[in-house]
Order: structure tokens, then sequence, then C-alpha cells
């Protein structure tokens, strides 16, 4: 009886085992993220319209920028998983970001469930969120976010990659050719402007409204 009892218990560890939500947290050339070819912080214009991929730093101005997964059932979507564009662990290919396998353990989620997804781009330094907020990471000096899509997460030791979904869809913007022919861009990440750059921007306006007026 008692080792009736632990084998029973030993699969149901197996069959719990088997049954968390398991995803590669990656994408390919086509689907990658891009920095917006309009706004960069000053001193990165050199990489404005190209794809973020894995460096030991990012942009000219030395900021390195991380990736956070968010996915969940419901309303609410919880980070399952963050990884920072460097070259630790090596870059997976050209124009790829690293792969990261995430199990859906808290809160858990079973293998064969269908999630939303959305996929945040931020600044490595800046802490992200325990949720989905759909606002810049405060702290983040870049921040960008891809739209929701869904994905049935694999189970046991299938690890299915979230760009395979079918509304995982490539973006329209064309990145430099460094990121693979015909790479198009899915997530547009900008800088964040300084308060102090937000000040003058709303000083200038106010005055132009003003000097409007008066004419």
């Amino acid at each position: 009886m008692k080792k009736l009892l632990v084998t029973a218990t030993a699969t149901l560890a197996c069959v719990a085992a088997f049954a968390q939500g398991k995803i590669s947290f990656q994408t390919d050339s086509i689907h990658l993220a891009y920095f917006s070819p309009t706004a960069v912080a000053p001193g990165d214009g050199a990489v404005a319209g190209q794809a973020i991929v894995n460096g030991a730093t990012n942009t000219p101005s030395g900021i390195l920028l991380a990736a956070d997964l968010y996915m969940g059932t419901g309303a609410t979507l919880s980070l399952y998983s963050s990884t920072v564009f460097n070259n630790n662990p090596p870059p997976v290919g050209p124009g790829k970001w690293p792969a990261v396998s995430v199990q859906a353990i808290s809160p858990f989620i079973g293998g064969g469930t269908s999630v939303g997804i959305e996929v945040v781009i931020r600044d490595s330094t800046a802490t992200p969120s325990s949720t989905f907020t759909g606002t810049r990471t405060p702290g983040s000096t870049y921040y960008g976010a891809s739209q929701l899509f869904h994905f049935t997460l694999g189970s046991g030791v299938t690890y299915p990659a979230m760009y395979n979904s079918a509304d995982w869809a490539a973006g329209t913007f064309p990145l430099d050719s460094s990121a693979g022919a015909g790479a198009k861009g899915a997530i547009e990440v900008s800088a964040i402007p300084e308060p102090a750059s937000l000040a003058l921007a709303g000083i200038g306006a106010a005055a132009l409204l003003i000097f409007r007026r008066r004419k």
C-alpha cells in the first residue's frame, strides 16, 4: 500500500510538471523591436529606425535595453520573464533576442491554455511592474510595447516560440539591413522626454498661442 501511494504521488508530480504552461521568449528577424525613426535620445541618432539587437550596449549614449514578457488568461497580465539585450546569453542568431524558456507557474497557467501576451521594451536599469499597466516603466529612458496577441502555451518539454502566434504580425516599418533581409519592426521604442524638455515644450506652446492671439 505504501509503495502504491509513493508511485501515485510521483505520478501526480509528473503530471503537474507536464501541465505547466511553457513558452520560448524570443523573436525572429521580421518581428523585431526597433528604435523610433524620430524619437531617440540626444546622441542616439545613429540608431534611429534600426532594430534593437543583442550587444554590450544598444545605443551610442550607452543605454542598455531589456524586454519584459507579460501574460495572463484574463484582463490582468502578470510579469513572467525579463531578458536583457546583451551578450549573455549569446545571441541566438542575427537580429534575434536571447531565447528564454518561461514556465507559467506564478500565477499558474497550464499547458494548452490560450493566453494574452504583451511584450514591453524598457531601459534595463528601470524596475518593471508586476502587472502590465500600458504605460511607460517608471525611470525608463526608452519605452515601447507590443500589440496584445494570443498564444497557446506548450506543456512538458515543449517550448513553442511566441512568434509562431497567428496574430503576432510582422510590423510595417522597414529596418536596417543588418537585422536581416526584408526585416520589419513590430514594436516601436521611443525615448521618454526629460521633464525639463516637456516643461520647455509647454512654455513654447503657450508663448506661441499668446503670440497668435495678439496678432
